[in-house]
C-alpha cells in the first residue's frame, strides 16, 4: 500500500508541485505590497522582498493575497537551496495560519476567493509531499479536491479557473493514462482529459492578468519539455519567461537543459556562462542558493558530456 499510494501522490500532486511559479491573483485587487513580493521574488531580490514582507506583515497580516505571496516567496527560498530548512518551517506557519482561518469545507463568496484557497491548499500538499508526509498529503490533496470542483463550469467567468482547470485535467489524464496501477485512486476524482487540460491552460494565456499568461507559459515549458518533448516550443515559453525575470536563476536552468536537449553543448556552456555570472553577481543570494543552481548545471552538463562520449 505504501508504494502505491506515494506515487500516486507523486503523479496527482505533480500538478501542484509543478507549480513552482506563481499562483496569481487579477492584477488590479493585488496589494501593492503582494504584487511587489512577487516580482522580485521572480527576480531572485531575495533581501527585497524580506524587507517587503518585514515593512508590511503587520499591516496585512490578515489579507490572504499578501499571505500567498510571502507563501510563494518562501516555497522558491526553499527549494533553492535543499540544505536550509528555515523555510519550510515558515511554511509550514503560515499555511496553517490560513487554513484555520479559511476552513476548506466553508462557503465562499465569489471566484477569487476560491480561486486563492485553491492556491493555499495547492502549497498545503506541496510541502507535505517535500516533507514526506505522505498521508497528511493525502489529507491535503482531498481538501484541496473538495475546492477545485466547486470551480469546474466557472472558467468563462473566471479566466483564472482555465489555468487550475486545466492542470488538474490534464496531470489526471496523464496519470491515468500512464500509470494504469492508479486507476482506483482516480475512480473517486472527477475524469482527467489531457487534450482538454491543453486546451484549458492555452486559454489561460489569453487572460488579461499577465501573471496568468506568465504562469501558463511556465506550465507548457515545462509541458513541452519534460512530457512531450517539444523542445522548441518549450525554449519559446522560457524565452518569454527570462525576458522578464532575466536573472531568475531556475529559467536560466531550463535554457541550458533545452540546449542540451538539442545537442548544442556549445549553446549549453554559454548558458552556463551566463547562469553562474548571474548567480555571483547577485548580491541578494544566500551562499547556498548560488551553488545550487551553479552545482545542477555543471552536473548537467557534465552528465551529458559523459554520455556523448
Amino acid at each position: 500500500m505504501y508504494i502505491p499510494l506515494r506515487y500516486f501522490l507523486l503523479i496527482f500532486i505533480g500538478m501542484l508541485y509543478f507549480q513552482v511559479f506563481a499562483n496569481p491573483f487579477l492584477a488590479e485587487k493585488v496589494s501593492k505590497p503582494a504584487d511587489e513580493i512577487y516580482k522580485n521574488t521572480y527576480q531572485f531580490h531575495f533581501r527585497k522582498v524580506d524587507s517587503l514582507i518585514h515593512t508590511n506583515n503587520n499591516l496585512y497580516r490578515d489579507n490572504l493575497e499578501f499571505n500567498l505571496a510571502v507563501i510563494n516567496y518562501y516555497w522558491w527560498r526553499l527549494i533553492s537551496d535543499e540544505q536550509n530548512t528555515t523555510f519550510s518551517e515558515l511554511l509550514s506557519q503560515r499555511i496553517k495560519k490560513l487554513k484555520t482561518q479559511y476552513p476548506a469545507d466553508q462557503p465562499i463568496p465569489d471566484n477569487e476567493q476560491l480561486f486563492l484557497l485553491i492556491s493555499i491548499y495547492t502549497y498545503s500538499a506541496r510541502v507535505s509531499l517535500l516533507n514526506y508526509s505522505y498521508y497528511a498529503a493525502l489529507n491535503d490533496l482531498s481538501e484541496y479536491y473538495s475546492l477545485i470542483k466547486r470551480s469546474f463550469g466557472r472558467e468563462t467567468r473566471y479566466c483564472p479557473f482555465y489555468l487550475t482547470s486545466g492542470l488538474y485535467y490534464y496531470f489526471t489524464g496523464y496519470a491515468r493514462l500512464k500509470m494504469p496501477l492508479l486507476a482506483p485512486f482516480l475512480h473517486f476524482y472527477t475524469p482527467g482529459d489531457i487534450e482538454k487540460g491543453l486546451l484549458f491552460i492555452r486559454k489561460a494565456e489569453a487572460c488579461s492578468d499577465p501573471k496568468i499568461t506568465q504562469e501558463s507559459w511556465y506550465f507548457l515549458m515545462k509541458i513541452n519539455f519534460d512530457i512531450n518533448r517539444n523542445y522548441k516550443e518549450a525554449g519559446k515559453y522560457c524565452n518569454q519567461l527570462l525576458a522578464l525575470y532575466p536573472d531568475n536563476l531556475l529559467f536560466q536552468l531550463y535554457m541550458l537543459r533545452i540546449s542540451l536537449a538539442v545537442k548544442q553543448p556549445e549553446v549549453a556552456k554559454s548558458r552556463m556562462y551566463i547562469l553562474k555570472r548571474t548567480a555571483i553577481r547577485n548580491p541578494e543570494l544566500t551562499p547556498g542558493e548560488r551553488n545550487y543552481y551553479i552545482q545542477l548545471a555543471e552536473t548537467e552538463l557534465s552528465a551529458f558530456n559523459q554520455r556523448e562520449k
